[in-house]
């Protein structure tokens, strides 16, 4: 496809960015042979690419500007002044390209709140339930009922779909160590959930994959939803298309009405300005939360203030732009395994490499799977007494004040109803708050001592599920090819370092007990001396280690306008007629799950909502 041809079409729908949400949407809307979508991606076409296809290749595509925008954030204070970076997928599928292929869902009473508490119509637990079965197909297991249990994987299919694009599956390998962590945290009171997907998300977990089990290969928005239709005639895809200013707005607004009409966009390719301004229906931005706000405001839209500081004249006052912006807090905690079991550090071995390679091509061995496959999900009642729970609720009542008191005042009312909502599944004993991972294999820390030749490792990675500080994504610049000013505020409210204290306490001590401790050799990360240290000692550990977990949210919030929100429940910008935005951008507060299965329900929705306004328009 040439930016000639594309220019010669009548567009129905521009989709600026092939991602996960993305191209499910185009894929769908595509589906009416009499419509006309068209898709922007600034990256490539990577087709069979092993670093993205094959499963224990994963995180070899992180840092590889040919895969990810490999972003960095501005210093952070509360983290020792590290700037950490921020991965994003670059090219058609987004960041279904590089992420750890987890297809987790939130639980049913985060999304309820989404209707119940923040207003927005239409988008609860049965909705999305639906879509998100309508995305996916799950691949049986092979595993014995017996093992089922042991092992946490024993769905009911009537919470899963059957026919969708995207195929999950659990691991074809499953090892002692994964039954270890759920028997030890079975000891504390957490028990196993054989199902994820069910709308209840606490206790230990078998992750579903987004793995095709009869190919052994990643299962991507691009080579589920769009390479089976590219064929079609009326699905226009152009890449290397970075949609830019160029001194114009990237979205080229005109006046309609009170409301301001989306026709098109400027984007660069090879080095060439190029300009459509053949839409006839909606422009959808579909970038991620990263790039989405930045392409709202060199669009003239967001804070008046901030357009102000880089000379862009304002075409809708949105302060919500850029804000709100949340991520899970993760970190790593390490030790020297005594097992039998094999994990990647055997892979070190040219030998052991080889004989994995060739299991592969029979869909088998480590290549076959990753190395993240078990979790636990920890409620507060979980991770501490009741003495400890009311403590951590006063102090985050405290600082949640704190925060209020310093937001801007067209904020206020929409963070205190997602505070609220924190409040209400903080109390909730079966809502999680924190996660812990468990990776077999040595992790790189900037503190760790060297891997040992011929050591095994396991890495028990602990994350903050639900933070309550809020981060900002905005423009550094109205250079539109410059990087955004990433700010994710890393405990900037202090309520939420005050919780993940126990969690790393909760994480060590796990490590410490019967049964996994029997595959415990030696304690490497923390060391010693920041034991030494008590608290203190885990409060620097947290600051020097902390770091993302690849699920940014709430940039481009869907909320009530006068609650500080981005769009709508149609995912319409406010001050537009039709300007939206489908991608995890809109998620005004950060779900407890990793954020594929929602990136993908939220592209299914986004098409269902489009086809039934164009049913009822009259240029229908």
């Amino acid at each position: 496809m040439s930016y000639e041809e594309l220019a010669s079409r009548s567009l129905d729908y521009l989709i600026v960015g092939g991602g996960t949400s993305g191209l499910a949407l185009a894929s769908r809307l595509s589906e009416n042979g009499d419509i006309t979508v068209a898709v922007l991606e600034a990256g490539e076409h990577h087709a069979s690419a092993p670093e993205i296809d094959i499963p224990g290749y994963i995180g070899r595509a992180l840092g590889n500007p040919k895969y990810d925008w490999s972003f960095t954030c501005v210093p952070q204070p509360n983290a020792n002044n590290r700037t950490v970076r921020q991965p994003r997928g670059k090219g058609l599928g987004g960041t279904s390209l590089i992420n750890f292929t987890g297809m987790f869902r939130p639980s049913k009473a985060e999304v309820d709140a989404l209707e119940s508490v923040l207003g927005i119509e239409g988008w609860n637990w049965d909705t999305m339930l639906h879509y998100m079965k309508k995305s996916e197909t799950l691949q049986p297991t092979k595993l014995s009922h017996a093992d089922a249990i042991k092992f946490a994987a024993d769905p009911d299919p009537k919470n899963h779909g059957t026919n969708g694009p995207i195929k999950k599956s659990f691991s074809p390998t499953f090892y002692e160590l994964h039954a270890a962590l759920y028997d030890t945290v079975q000891t504390f009171g957490v028990p196993r959930n054989p199902d994820t997907g069910s709308g209840k998300n606490d206790g230990s977990v078998m992750s579903f994959l987004s793995i095709d089990a009869t190919t052994a290969k990643r299962s991507h928005a691009a080579n589920a939803y769009l390479e089976p239709n590219l064929s079609r005639k009326n699905l226009l895809v152009l890449t290397g298309a970075h949609v830019t200013k160029a001194g114009l707005s990237p979205v080229i607004l005109e006046q309609d009405g009170p409301l301001q009409k989306a026709i098109g966009v400027e984007f660069v390719k090879d080095g060439t300005t190029n300009r459509l301004e053949n839409v006839r229906r909606d422009v959808v931005l579909a970038a991620g939360s990263f790039q989405t706000p930045q392409l709202l405001e060199l669009s003239g839209i967001g804070n008046p203030d901030i357009l102000a500081q880089h000379g862009i004249d304002v075409k809708i006052d949105l302060p919500g732009v850029g804000e709100n912006l949340q991520d899970h807090i993760g970190m790593t905690t390490m030790a020297e395994l005594d097992v039998d079991e094999p994990t990647l550090d055997d892979l070190a071995n040219p030998e052991f490499a080889r004989t994995q390679e060739e299991l592969y091509k029979q869909g088998k061995g480590l290549f076959a799977t990753i190395p993240a496959q078990a979790f636990v999900f920890l409620s507060a009642d979980a991770l501490g007494s009741p003495e400890d729970v009311a403590q951590w609720r006063a102090h985050a009542d405290t600082h949640c004040t704190n925060t209020l008191a310093k937001v801007l005042p067209s904020l206020r009312f929409g963070l205190e109803k997602q505070y609220a909502v924190h409040r209400q599944l903080f109390d909730d004993k079966e809502q999680p708050q924190a996660e812990l991972l468990m990776f077999t294999g040595y992790q790189r820390m900037l503190t760790a001592p060297p891997a040992k030749p011929g050591a095994r490792y396991l890495s028990l990675v602990c994350a903050l599920s639900r933070p309550l500080s809020r981060g900002t994504v905005h423009i550094a610049s109205a250079d539109p090819l410059a990087p955004p000013r990433i700010d994710p505020n890393y405990f900037g409210n202090e309520a939420d370092l005050d919780l993940y204290v126990h969690v790393l306490q909760y994480t060590l001590k796990v490590l410490k007990t019967e049964p996994l401790k029997r595959f415990v050799k030696e304690q490497v990360m923390p060391r010693p001396e920041t034991f030494a240290k008590g608290r203190e000692g885990l409060v620097e550990y947290i600051r020097e280690n902390c770091r993302q977990v690849y699920h940014p949210v709430g940039t481009a919030a869907m909320m009530l306008r006068e609650d500080g929100g981005v769009v709508d429940s149609k995912l319409r910008v406010y001050g537009t007629r039709n300007l939206r935005v489908v991608s995890t951008p809109l998620v005004p507060g950060e779900f407890v799950c990793h954020t594929q299965s929602v990136a993908y329900a939220i592209g299914e929705q986004a098409a269902d909502i489009l086809k039934s306004e164009l049913l009822g328009s009259p240029d229908n």
